[in-house]
């Protein structure tokens, strides 16, 4: 065989080989990457690369954060925060403990846990001087398949439209709390099963 049949023939085969093991997917009005029945959130993690490089978290006041002094958890704000989150949906939230605070004019976005609940992340919004939660902001569970971040910051957004930028991207949303695999990037099995 000639040498340029042989090559011809091996990249052929190698894109066959290629096109069935990977395809993209729809999922949720979405594309996912699959490969060999893994789920990947390629978008949703070269989102958070692009947040990661871009985002100014300076006029967000954050605990834990660089000084523990401002942002301590035991604070006014923090307090006043933690006690709207602890009455909000009793009896189960009274057992709210800190993960993070982080605060912004007069929203803010905290993350907690309980002892019966899943952790969750909670924006609140300062009104007539007291913090309430903003019911229809609350993230708590896994998103798989996507990329825990990107996700959880696309939800808050469409459910707080007011919630300012800074304060959003900022937030740290823990891949091992909510993601869907190592990183958060995958892989998720097509069938929903973690491997």
């Amino acid at each position: 065989m000639k040498r340029h049949v042989a090559a011809v023939v091996v990249a052929l085969t190698s894109l066959l080989v290629v096109d069935s093991h990977v395809d993209w997917v729809h999922q949720d009005g979405m594309r996912l990457l699959e490969v060999n029945g893994q789920r990947w959130d390629v978008h949703g993690w070269a989102a958070e690369q692009w947040l990661a490089l871009r985002r100014d978290c300076t006029p967000v006041s954050r605990w834990p954060g660089n000084n523990p002094s401002e942002n301590a958890p035991d604070s006014p704000i923090a307090r006043a925060v933690l006690t709207a989150i602890q009455q909000h949906s009793l009896p189960d939230s009274q057992s709210a403990r800190w993960l993070q605070l982080q605060q912004l004019g007069d929203w803010s976005v905290a993350e907690v846990a309980f002892d019966v609940l899943k952790p969750t992340l909670v924006v609140l919004r300062l009104q007539a001087g007291q913090w309430r939660v903003q019911d229809q902001a609350v993230w708590s569970g896994s998103t798989a398949p996507w990329h825990s971040g990107d996700f959880v910051r696309r939800y808050l957004r469409q459910q707080a439209p007011g919630l300012p930028q800074a304060l959003l991207a900022c937030m740290w949303v823990d891949p091992a709390r909510y993601g869907a695999g190592p990183g958060g990037l995958g892989p998720v099995s097509a069938l929903g099963v973690q491997p």
